[in-house]
């Protein structure tokens, strides 16, 4: 018998493991030995002798090492000579307990067999009682749907056919049915019995609810509308329903049309009927619909009322086309070509302030030829603007109201299942016609629409212009107002309609109008009204044209500002991609207005350079008339009392403009009083150029200087002082002490001094006092 360890003395197993350490370290060197044999090197020696102490050293160490852990093996070795006794015992006693666990989970398991044996019998047993509970309530349904319809009780068949038809299909089809469920007096199966009960109620149900809707019985429509659902035909239901509503539309839709269509808004007034009774009637009947159909089902009702509504619309609209001639009227305008472009031949003045003669007013403004009464467009044109409107709206409320149904279905069949059916692409998202009837006719009334708005505003721009008169004490004549109140009625029309391509086609159209019918007539008199001559009359035809130039480009931008504000209140429900374009639209308008700032412009400097320059240099020169700057004390006290020059130039300059200031408007007066300023200032600096100076003359300057341009600054808000940089800067160089003292206020010591005047110039300016010398100026550092 070999010892166990236990047995083993511990001597024999330090020597055992000894042994085995030393065999281990010769095994792990046997493979250098024949590398140690054949060293000859005393270096390779002595280090082949030291790694192996080395490695003696750890094996010495792991030795201490396994004889330090001695008592604790030896206490190891002790309790397990404890535990062998009870090892033993408790191996017995395990293998009894496992035999007890196997006997007993053998018969766990026969019994579990038995237990599912038994389960699987008793749900067999309960599913037979209930398959003939079922038949037996089967039975009693079908006999229940007999006793109502015989009773005439429609109510209870339709609740007994919707329970009836709760049943599984091979409870309805099954064996067991077909034979217990037949009876003497009814023998046929059961799913034949419910076909031909079912078949005979809805033909009952559905000449009831037929007959309620001809008597008008809204408790009895009701009563029969909301068993639809229970016999299976929710379909048929709401068909019959959306008929019944869409007759309700169509009466109250010739009820309208009875009226009177003399009336302004007649058949604008009737179409928003028509849209306020579909929205009654949707508000009103949707819960009614969701009480007894389920939510979402309302679509398939708004989807006929749609087309009801297209067919009401569409025959009120072809009405309002037939009475108000709408078509006959675009035919006529479209026949009249171009129909005053040929009409506004220069005239080379406002009419109103130089008449021709043995031509009445009334004749020359009917050179285009009245082919419609404009009163009678312009009452066509409001109510063609209200139809899109209301159109717009109604169209909202159609989406809004089917978008909130379709929301509550969960997937495609569901809205399949309850729209009508039509093919899918005549149907948008929110399950209406992607392009109704009724938008269609709205599209074709909105191209009239833009044909008759058209020659409106051009034929009222026309006659603004041909009646244009001037009132004394007035800036502007009457075109000005007239012409901007023609175009904010327009824009606002068209803004007014709803539809972001018909304001589009507007706004054009005023742009090419404004351009070739507005501003032309401006351009042409213009260019005429000097003809006779530079006379007074002349200049102030020239002022009143500037002065409607300037007010039309104001005129134009409030316009615009107000139109854009209105328009992005009025269309706010339109998508994100056409609110954007009609905002590009607008901005379009305001390009107009750089036109006019042009023509401004150049007719502002056309009257500066053929009244005004040609007599400021004769004024300038006038003023001077005996004044000098090389003064003695005497002559400076006596120019500082008489003040000529300052006298002399302000008085003239007065006369100059004071026509300016009576006739133009404010801020064309400021633009020509800073031309006039500006043209002044350059003749002022070649003059002084030319004039010598000596300290008191420089002092002298520079006080006139002052008094002219605080006078200048009281005429105008116009900034003077920068028109007179220059000459200030003269006076600065003129009133120089010493040549010296130009250190401190040029180049680097300049401080917030921006000179305007070249080193040129600035020596020009210095050799003009006569008490510097020229050689010292030329000298001079700059």
């Amino acid at each position: 018998m070999v010892p166990t360890a236990q047995e083993l003395p511990l001597v024999t197993l330090q020597e055992h493991e000894k042994d085995t350490l030393v065999k281990n370290t010769h095994s792990s060197a046997d493979p250098t030995l024949e590398y140690i044999r054949s060293l000859t090197n005393v270096a390779d020696i002595q280090e082949c002798l030291r790694q192996l102490e080395q490695e003696e050293n750890k094996v010495d160490a792991d030795l201490d090492e396994l004889l330090a852990e001695r008592e604790e093996l030896e206490a190891s070795l002790d309790k397990l000579e404890v535990l062998e006794p009870q090892l033993g015992g408790l191996q017995n006693e395990s293998k009894i307990l496992v035999n007890i666990i196997s006997e007993t989970s053998g018969l766990a398991e026969g019994i579990s067999a038995k237990v599912r044996q038994l389960d699987l019998e008793q749900s067999r047993v309960q599913m037979a009682i209930k398959h003939v509970e079922d038949v037996q309530e089967l039975k009693f349904c079908i006999s229940g749907i007999q006793r109502a319809m015989v009773q005439s009780d429609h109510e209870d068949a339709a609740r007994y056919m919707h329970k009836a038809h709760g049943f599984d299909k091979k409870i309805l089809q099954g064996s067991f049915a077909e034979i217990a469920v037949p009876t003497a007096s009814n023998p046929e199966y059961p799913t034949v019995i419910l076909a031909n009960s079912k078949a005979q109620l809805l033909d009952i149900i559905s000449r009831e609810f037929e007959s309620a809707v001809q008597r008008q019985s809204e408790e009895d429509i009701t009563r029969y509308f909301k068993l639809f659902p229970l016999l299976g035909e929710e379909q048929v239901g709401l068909d019959k329903y959306s008929k019944f509503v869409c007759a309700i539309v169509s009466g109250k839709a010739q009820a309208a049309m009875v009226g009177s269509p003399k009336a302004p808004t007649f058949y604008a007034d009737t179409l928003i009927r028509l849209f306020e009774s579909v929205a009654i009637i949707i508000d009103q009947h949707q819960p009614v619909v969701e009480k007894y159909y389920g939510p979402g089902k309302m679509l398939r009702v708004i989807q006929r009322l749609q087309e009801e509504s297209d067919v009401r619309s569409r025959k009120i609209l072809e009405a309002f086309e037939e009475e108000r001639e709408i078509k006959r009227k675009v035919a006529e305008i479209k026949a009249f070509k171009d129909p005053k472009r040929h009409v506004l031949q220069p005239s080379g003045s406002i009419r109103s302030l130089t008449p021709q003669l043995g031509v009445s007013s009334s004749q020359q403004a009917t050179t285009v030829p009245e082919v419609i009464d404009p009163r009678e467009l312009d009452i066509n044109l409001n109510e063609m603007v209200l139809i899109s409107q209301r159109a717009h709206l109604y169209n909202r409320f159609l989406e809004s109201r089917a978008k909130s149904e379709i929301e509550h279905f969960t997937n495609e069949d569901q809205v399949e299942g309850t729209a009508v059916e039509k093919p899918k692409d005549l149907y948008n998202e929110s399950g209406l016609l992607r392009v109704s009837g009724l938008s269609r006719k709205v599209e074709e009334i909105i191209d009239y629409y833009l044909a008759i708005e058209e020659f409106f505003l051009r034929r009222s721009v026309d006659k603004a212009m041909k009646i244009d008169e001037y009132d004394v004490g007035n800036k502007t004549s009457s075109c000005v107002d007239d012409v901007f109140y023609i175009l904010k009625k327009t824009i606002s029309r068209a803004v007014n309609t709803s539809n972001v391509d018909c304001m589009a086609a507007m706004i054009n159209y005023i742009k090419n109008t404004l351009e070739a019918d507005y501003i032309a007539v401006f351009q042409r008199n213009m260019a005429s009204v000097f003809s006779s001559g530079d006379t007074k009359e002349a200049r102030f035809q020239y002022m009143v044209l500037l002065n409607n130039i300037n007010v039309s480009i104001d005129y134009l931008q409030k316009l615009t500002a107000e139109i854009e504000q209105e328009s992005m209140s009025s269309i706010t429900s339109l998508s994100e991609q056409a609110l954007d374009k009609a905002k590009v639209v607008l901005s379009g308008l305001t390009a107009s207005t750089r036109k006019f700032k042009q023509l401004l412009n150049m007719g502002i400097e056309e009257l500066f350079e053929r009244t005004l320059r040609p007599r400021l240099g004769p004024l300038l020169l006038d003023s001077y008339k005996g004044i000098k700057y090389i003064v003695t004390d005497e002559e400076y006290a006596e120019q500082e009392s008489l003040n000529s020059f300052v006298h002399r130039l302000m008085s003239g300059f007065d006369a100059l403009i004071e026509p300016l200031k009576a006739a133009l408007t404010e801020e064309n007066y400021n633009q020509v009083i800073g031309s006039i300023v500006t043209c002044l200032a350059k003749e002022w600096e070649q003059l002084i150029f030319q004039t010598k100076f000596n300290k008191l003359g420089a002092i002298r300057f520079d006080k006139d200087l002052r008094a002219i341009g605080f006078h200048l600054v009281s005429l105008t808000s116009f900034p003077v002082r920068e028109k007179l940089t220059r000459l200030n800067q003269m006076v600065m160089l003129l009133d120089l002490e010493e040549l010296a003292d130009l250190d401190e206020i040029w180049g680097n010591n300049s401080g917030a001094i921006t000179w305007r005047l070249t080193e040129k110039e600035v020596r020009h300016v210095l050799s003009s006092r006569a008490d510097f010398r020229p050689e010292d100026v030329a000298k001079l550092a700059l």
